[in-house]
C-alpha cells in the first residue's frame, strides 16, 4: 500500500492548524475532502491519526505524531525533487525576509557568505515584521523568513537562541525613583510587550517617551539620550551601554531566532542559507 502525497498534504496542513476547515482553506479543499483524506490516510497506516473526542481540542494522537515527521520529509523531498528537475540552469532566484531589527544586526553576515557561494543567484531581501513575512512564505512568495520564534511551527529551524538585553547610551542615567524613558515600536512588538510584562511585574514605572514604526527610530532615541530600550544581544551596538538588574530593571527571557519556509517549497539554496546561517553565530 502507498501513501498518497496529495492526502498527506492535507494531513500536514490539518496537523498544523488542528481544524479541518482551516486546513480546507490552506490547500484548497472544502472540509469534507480532508476529512475524507484523513479517514483514508488512517484506512492505510491501520492507525488512528487525530483525537476528535466530543466537546474537546482536536489533538494528534501518538501515531499522527510520527506520521507527521515522515510527512514532512517526503512533501519535502518531494518538492525538492522537482525543483531539481525544473531547475533553470541559467536563471536562478533567491529571496530571504527578515525583520529590520535583524537587517540591521545579523542578515549582513549571512548575505555575505551566501552571495560569496552563489554569485550567480538573483537575491531578494525582504524587510517587515514577522506575521508579514510568515504570510508570505506560507503563499510561497518568499524563500525563507528569518524571524524571532513564533507560534507556527511547521518548516521552522532554529538560527541562534540570544538574550534580550536592555541598552541606552552611555550618557543616559535615569534614578530609581523616576519613570523609565523608554523607545519602542508600536503595540504588537513583541519586545515592547516583554519588556513592558517584565517592568509591571517588579513594579517598575515607565514612560513611553518615544513611539516609532521602525527599529531605526528607536535606535535614534537611544543615541540622542532619550530613551531606553530593549533588543536581542546580538544586535547592540558597540557605542551602546547594556543595562542590567545592577541597574534596577528586571531580567528578561531569551529569544530563539528561527528560519521558515514552506515545506513543499524547499530547495538547496534554503538549505544552504539555512546552513551559513546557524554558523554565522
Amino acid at each position: 500500500m502507498l501513501l498518497d502525497l496529495d492526502h498527506l498534504r492535507s494531513f500536514v496542513a490539518a496537523a498544523d492548524s488542528l481544524n479541518f476547515s482551516d486546513a480546507g482553506r490552506r490547500v484548497g479543499r472544502v472540509q469534507s475532502a480532508i476529512s475524507a483524506q484523513i479517514k483514508a490516510l488512517e484506512e492505510t497506516t491501520g492507525q488512528t491519526l487525530f483525537d476528535r473526542g466530543r466537546g474537546k481540542p482536536m489533538v494528534l494522537t501518538p501515531a499522527g505524531e510520527k506520521l507527521l515527521a515522515h510527512a514532512n520529509k517526503m512533501l519535502r523531498l518531494n518538492a525538492m525533487t522537482l525543483s531539481d528537475l525544473r531547475q533553470d540552469a541559467a536563471r536562478k532566484a533567491f529571496s530571504v525576509g527578515t525583520t529590520e531589527t535583524y537587517a540591521l544586526s545579523i542578515l549582513p553576515r549571512m548575505l555575505s557568505q551566501f552571495a560569496s557561494r552563489y554569485p550567480d543567484v538573483d537575491l531578494t531581501v525582504i524587510c517587515g515584521t514577522s506575521l508579514e513575512l510568515l504570510a508570505l512564505v506560507e503563499r510561497r512568495d518568499l524563500d525563507l523568513a528569518i524571524v524571532t520564534d513564533q507560534p507556527k511551527s511547521e518548516g521552522k529551524v532554529l538560527i541562534y537562541e540570544d538574550e534580550l538585553v536592555w541598552v541606552a547610551s552611555p550618557r543616559l542615567h535615569v534614578g530609581t525613583e523616576e519613570p523609565l524613558p523608554l523607545a519602542f515600536m508600536p503595540a504588537g512588538c513583541e519586545f515592547r510587550s516583554r519588556a513592558l510584562s517584565a517592568l509591571d511585574k517588579v513594579g517598575r514605572t515607565w514612560r513611553m517617551t518615544v513611539n516609532s514604526l521602525s527599529p531605526t527610530g528607536v535606535r535614534a532615541a537611544i543615541r540622542a539620550d532619550l530613551a531606553i530600550s530593549v533588543m536581542p544581544a546580538a544586535s547592540v551596538e558597540k557605542d551602546y551601554q547594556v543595562l542590567s538588574t545592577t541597574d534596577g530593571l528586571p531580567a528578561l527571557k531569551g529569544i530563539r531566532i528561527v528560519s521558515y519556509r514552506h515545506p513543499e517549497a524547499a530547495n538547496t539554496l534554503s538549505d544552504d542559507f539555512i546552513s551559513l546561517a546557524t554558523k554565522a553565530f
